[in-house]
């Protein structure tokens, strides 16, 4: 192996571990602080410089964006729930995001109602959508005349009614939530 290829991948795994201190120290800090904090704090946090944040990530929208992807790799979405047991699968990919957003409601409740929202809740909502369609794709359960886009509307939707209710309540049930919701979503598919 080169010189130039090891240097390579020291670099590279430098990088990773920079930008995974700095996803965890997001995560901690906004989930007691809330999203109001900003890159120097972050950084000091996950201790690095300031500079290296904004090399890694480019702005505090960024952080709080992979972050959030970060804490969402760790939701399954399991892989033949929803041929095995029938379920629907709006319930099937939000189930999962629920019980995700209630383990972490602190952090979620300050990032999706806070400055900077919109990137992480399109991070949810891409997370959500990506669950229904393979939900779907396993069901052969594609609706005549919908589309990607569709889905991703109404997931958006759902995704922020689940922001209002932790808004509104610290202990929030965004499982049932998300059964009342899929349930009605089901019957209008079938009316």
């Amino acid at each position: 192996m080169s010189h130039d290829v090891v240097i390579g991948e020291q670099m590279d795994r430098r990088i990773e571990r920079t930008r995974a201190a700095v996803e965890a120290a997001t995560v901690e800090l906004v989930a007691s602080r809330g999203s109001q904090v900003g890159m120097t704090e972050i950084a000091a946090a996950a201790g690095v410089s300031r500079k290296a944040v904004y090399e890694n990530f480019g702005s505090r929208e960024q952080v709080l964006r992979c972050a959030t992807q970060s804490l969402l790799a760790r939701v399954p979405f399991p892989a033949q729930a929803v041929a095995a047991d029938g379920r629907d699968p709006w319930e099937a990919a939000l189930m999962p995001v629920a019980r995700h957003m209630e383990q972490f409601s602190d952090y979620y409740r300050a990032v999706l109602t806070g400055p900077g929202c919109f990137l992480v809740r399109d991070a949810v909502v891409d997370h959500a959508a990506t669950g229904l369609r393979n939900a779907r794709a396993r069901n052969g359960d594609l609706p005549v005349g919908a589309t990607q886009k569709d889905d991703r509307f109404i997931v958006h939707g759902l995704v922020g009614i689940m922001a209002d209710k932790l808004a509104q309540d610290h202990h929030a049930d965004l499982q049932r939530v998300v059964r009342v919701l899929s349930g009605r979503l089901a019957a209008a598919a079938v009316g």
